[in-house]
């Protein structure tokens, strides 16, 4: 099953924010530079230079975050302590919930926002202590830093519901996925997930010279068995075939159904003789394992063709071939299986 993730996502985010970080900063920094106002000026330019940096690395995602972040923070406790342009600084903070839940996600997003608040506080503290900047009125501090609290609180609230709803779209994306792939009688692989697979092997086998091996099964008398028991033991009679090749098979192989009675098992990475090794061993499991009909017990048989890959025929070639076989193992009495 598709494994999902959110990195292209990320990067794009970070990229986004640095774009942005970038434009804004630098825009301020021409005007500060036009008042005269030189050190605002200097710190702005270098916070710009920052984000350019952050988006020229977005493909290591963390290390671009983090720049993003740290220079953002660093760039809104400079504008606190000295309080920016006409003490309008303060008001800049307000942007950093958003920016920190959009870029972290919600758990290591409050760990950041905790930090951030604490070093806010004491920014506004030393800036009052130390005649840096004096705010007026007095409560101008205080009603900042509640403010702040509460639109982090809300932003914290949105990315935990968005992150919830990202999590049941994507578990309702692998349940898709999931029947889009399974056979629903068997709980098999279908067709469709078994050539996906099929074509991986051929690639490995074409680059690596790892061969594999297919084995194409089909149920003996299965219409005379529908017609005598009825469908609906015709249907628990496939599910005890797939419980047999679930026991029968390792790991890396796969079992699907082709159609109808007919089911194709793919081994990679192994020889003709292991592929016949493991029919003889379906054989043996159907006769020793029969299905209770509702007068008496039935044994399943199965007709196979058995073949190894050949790199330079198709993967459709290699499925006619092992048709050919089972085939010929339904002409010479069934119940049997048949290779090159």
């Amino acid at each position: 099953m598709h494994k999902y993730s959110d990195n292209i996502e990320r990067k794009l985010i970070v990229r986004f924010f640095s774009s942005i970080g970038f434009s804004a900063t630098f825009l301020m920094a021409c005007v500060a530079l036009i008042n005269d106002s030189y050190l605002l000026s200097v710190t702005l330019y270098i916070s710009s230079a920052v984000y350019v940096w952050a988006f020229c690395i977005y493909t290591k995602t963390e290390m671009s975050a983090s720049a993003i972040l740290y220079n953002l923070y660093a760039l809104m406790i400079y504008l606190v302590l000295t309080g920016g342009a006409e003490g309008t600084g303060p008001i800049w903070i307000f942007i950093v919930s958003p920016v920190t839940f959009s870029i972290r996600g919600l758990r290591r997003g409050i760990c950041d926002i905790i930090l951030f608040l604490s070093a806010i506080t004491l920014a506004f503290y030393c800036a009052e202590s130390f005649n840096i900047y004096s705010y007026e009125p007095a409560q101008f501090p205080y009603r900042i830093i509640l403010s702040f609290i509460l639109v982090a609180l809300l932003s914290g609230y949105y990315e935990h519901s968005r992150s919830k709803y990202s999590d049941k779209i994507i578990a309702l994306s692998q349940k898709n996925e999931l029947l889009a792939t399974i056979d629903p009688l068997t709980n098999l692989p279908n067709r469709r997930y078994t050539m996906n697979k099929l074509t991986e092997f051929k690639s490995n086998h074409l680059d690596s010279n790892i061969p594999f091996v297919l084995l194409l099964a089909d149920v003996d008398n299965f219409k005379k068995i529908n017609d005598t028991y009825g469908h609906d033991f015709g249907d628990e009679a496939l599910i005890h075939l797939a419980n047999i090749f679930k026991e029968s098979i390792s790991e890396n192989t796969v079992a699907s159904r082709w159609g109808g009675e007919e089911f194709l098992i793919a081994l990679p990475n192994t020889s003709l003789s292991d592929g016949i090794n493991l029919a003889e061993s379906i054989h043996g499991a159907l006769r020793h394992l029969p299905i209770n009909t509702p007068s008496n017990s039935l044994n399943l048989t199965l007709s196979i063709g058995v073949i190894q890959s050949v790199a330079s025929r198709s993967i459709d070639l290699d499925i006619k071939s092992a048709d050919e076989l089972l085939y010929k193992a339904k002409k010479q009495g069934k119940n049997q299986t048949c290779s090159l």
